[in-house]
């Protein structure tokens, strides 16, 4: 299963709907940013990333840490 093939397991449970979900992969291709937006995901991490990026983007969904 892939990480967009998950992402759409969790959305699609009502269960686990609203569980923020942040991907982290390797792929840049913008086109798959955008399914994973479209999907529901709650933030996208592209390798290789610092510190400071993972920090903004986990900041930014679950607030300051």
């Amino acid at each position: 299963m892939t990480g967009y093939e998950l992402l759409k397991a969790v959305r699609a449970e009502p269960r686990t709907r609203s569980v923020p979900f942040v991907m982290v992969t390797a792929e840049v291709k913008a086109e798959n940013v955008v399914m994973a937006r479209q999907a529901g995901v709650s933030n996208y991490i592209i390798k290789p990333f610092t510190l400071a990026v993972l920090k903004q983007k986990l900041t930014a969904v679950f607030g300051e840490l």
